[in-house]
């Protein structure tokens, strides 16, 4: 008897590049590589939930690959967070979990 090969499909989240002066949209586990980070900026926690791998605060660039969690967040909510960079739309920004 023949043995089928079953292809799963591939489940791997698309990594991110946002602006760290946008908020942005990434899956579940999605590696984020912030861009337009002027020298060393720091990303920090607002409210209760912290929707990154690294501890906040984080500095960015950052020397530790940095993941949205993989569990503990929820599809269409948006996760505040705050950054030290100045940036013209202000300072507080977030991250809306995607399917």
């Amino acid at each position: 008897m023949a043995t089928q090969r079953v292809l799963h499909e591939d489940t791997t989240p698309n990594p991110v590049t946002p602006n760290i002066c946008e908020s942005f949209q990434a899956q579940l586990g999605a590696q984020v590589t912030f861009g337009g980070v002027n020298g060393t900026q720091t990303i920090t926690q607002v409210g209760n939930v912290w929707p990154f791998t690294v501890l906040s605060p984080m500095t960015v660039p950052n020397t530790q690959t940095i993941r949205i969690k993989s569990t503990g967040l929820t599809v269409g909510q948006t996760y505040p967070y705050t950054v030290s960079q100045a940036c013209t739309e202000g300072v507080q920004k977030g991250v809306t979990i995607i399917a």
